[in-house]
């Protein structure tokens, strides 16, 4: 990893290597998009997704009754109360329509989709220009005179960061956004005016954030029509590809082609099929 005294890198080796982290990066979060996409335009083009989805049958009321009966101790069983209703109540409730299970699913990948290219960009922004990160680490951390020895100053901020990278994941997504474009300059789709809902706003991270962790932690699956999922997945989506392009942009990041067509095969035919002289 690069230390902090190194300005924002120049080294040939290390910004190629950092272009195919970004390229596989990218990759991941086109091509996940693209199912989003296809599974919303074939549900809507469906009628199938309108019926309800019950949870009646009875290898799930047997489940219940299992469950019910582990939990409870005996001398906390009310003899009075019968299992087979509790169960059956239960599995009532559970009851939800295609609909909102694929309109949960979508948000919730879209969401994981988001959170893998913040964590992914902040990885990259602190390899490409470790020294603009320091101000955020703890300078109140005690350091042994052994690791200075050890490592040199160099080598423990060099650690320090490294940890600061291992520690991205554990934050909310809306907070590691706003980290991110504190050390990288935001570069909004030239084609999405403020008023457009897909257009990148923290505060509208906060709220994609929130709907995520209401479905996550909830005590079932919410009603939820497509419409709602569809914007917040072109949201999510303007997002990833935001932290995407504001980090090319920032340390004028070459694409490696043969990692984001997903093999050399794909590169080689492209290139086959230019006129002389073409470049990608």
């Amino acid at each position: 990893m690069a230390t902090p005294e190194q300005r924002p890198i120049i080294d040939v080796a290390r910004l190629l290597a950092a272009s195919k982290s970004y390229s596989a990066l990218l990759r991941r979060i086109i091509v996940s998009q693209s199912v989003l996409n296809s599974v919303l335009k074939m549900t809507n083009s469906s009628d199938a997704p309108k019926r309800k989805v019950q949870c009646e049958h009875e290898p799930g009321i047997t489940g219940l009754q299992s469950v019910l009966k582990e939990m409870t101790t005996r001398e906390a069983i009310d003899p009075v109360r019968d299992f087979d209703k509790i169960a059956e109540v239960l599995a009532q409730q559970a009851s939800v329509n295609d609909e909102s299970v694929i309109a949960v699913a979508v948000i919730l990948l879209s969401h994981a989709i988001a959170d893998d290219a913040f964590t992914g960009a902040c990885e990259l922004a602190i390899d490409l220009d470790p020294g603009a990160w320091i101000s955020d680490l703890s300078m109140e951390r005690k350091v042994t005179l052994g690791s200075i020895l050890e490592k040199g100053t160099s080598g423990v901020f060099a650690a320090e960061l490294d940890k600061l990278r291992q520690q991205l994941s554990s934050k909310p997504l809306a907070n590691r956004a706003e980290q991110f474009f504190r050390h990288v300059k935001i570069r909004h789709h030239p084609e999405f005016d403020p008023g457009d809902f897909r257009y990148f706003r923290v505060s509208k991270l906060k709220e994609a954030d929130s709907l995520r962790n209401s479905i996550a932690h909830g005590s079932g699956i919410p009603e939820m029509d497509l419409a709602q999922a569809g914007r917040t997945m072109l949201f999510l989506h303007e997002a990833a590809i935001a932290a995407m392009r504001s980090l090319a942009y920032a340390y004028h990041l070459p694409m490696e082609w043969s990692i984001l067509f997903g093999n050399q095969e794909s590169q080689n035919k492209m290139e086959g099929n230019q006129a002389p002289g073409g470049s990608l």
